[in-house]
């Protein structure tokens, strides 16, 4: 068993948002600094990579190796989904940003002691390892939501989780609120995030919706943005949470997905182990 130690947390500033890393065990301070020093790095090349991986073409080369990672999740991911509802790469380069933190974090700790637990977060993704036994703590610096869903993910949780949905920084053709998805890597997790919500379009949403974020807009152009829908008829709502359900099913059959929450209007589903009650800050009045 891990002595009960506190967090050793730092953030930095960085498009599209706030990176945090929290680490706690005997090398939490090495990992941090180390993890410190991969933010700067990646931070060097974000932006112009970002517009790069923006127009959509993929025969690109990005400098940067975060860019690099979300074009190779991009790969994985086009390779075993076929369709017209890939998400642009543009939504697994936030979660890409936290896995190469992460992995030069967990390279500290492996020659300075034990971190029984490590995260980083940006935006609306993260990357979490979590030794066997070790939980999440509640007082880890990740987006409220975001918390939450890695909360009930259980003990010795390794991999990514991402939130996607109108309520998320990245835009969705679909009408879902919210969508929380887990994944070997968060890079992976932010691009199923995008197509479990982009794959609710059965429902009347607000299309023309223009994301705030220059690179985010030019990444989404040509695609119908949808903001928050009115009023949704209780089947219509069914119907779009199935329908991000049968995407999900598709996903974990293809080991890109291990569990994800899906919310709309009050309503929700979730997908592999999961207990959507404990999903609190979710706004989910029944889960099915």
């Amino acid at each position: 068993m891990f002595a009960v130690s506190s967090l050793v947390e730092k953030s930095f500033e960085i498009w599209p948002g706030r990176l945090a890393l929290a680490a706690r065990g005997k090398g939490a301070r090495d990992a941090i600094d180390a993890g410190m020093d991969a933010v700067r790095e990646v931070s060097l090349s974000l932006l112009t990579d970002a517009e790069l991986l923006s127009n959509g073409r993929g025969n690109v080369l990005p400098r940067g190796k975060a860019a690099r990672l979300a074009l190779e999740a991009m790969h994985v991911f086009r390779d075993a989904i076929s369709g017209d509802m890939l998400p642009p790469v543009l939504a697994a380069l936030p979660g890409s940003v936290c896995d190469v933190v992460l992995a030069a974090m967990r390279n500290a700790a492996d020659g300075a002691g034990d971190v029984e637990f490590s995260v980083v977060s940006l935006g609306d993704a993260a990357t979490i390892h979590m030794e066997p036994g070790t939980t999440a703590p509640q007082d880890m610096d990740v987006p409220a939501v975001l918390g939450e869903f890695m909360g009930v993910l259980g003990n010795g949780v390794q991999g990514g989780a991402a939130i996607g949905g109108i309520r998320s920084g990245i835009p969705t053709c679909g009408v879902l609120d919210i969508v929380a998805a887990q994944s070997k890597s968060a890079a992976l997790a932010g691009l199923a995030a995008a197509a479990l919500a982009d794959a609710a379009l059965a429902a009347t949403g607000s299309p023309g919706h223009m994301p705030r974020d220059k690179l985010m807009a030019l990444g989404w152009r040509g695609r119908v943005v949808n903001a928050a829908p009115g009023f949704v008829e209780p089947e219509l709502v069914w119907e779009a949470l199935s329908l991000s359900v049968r995407r999900g099913t598709a996903l974990r059959e293809k080991k890109l997905l291990r569990a994800a929450a899906l919310g709309l209007k009050g309503r929700g589903r979730t997908i592999g182990p999961i207990d959507g009650d404990r999903l609190l800050r979710f706004g989910v009045s029944e889960w099915r």
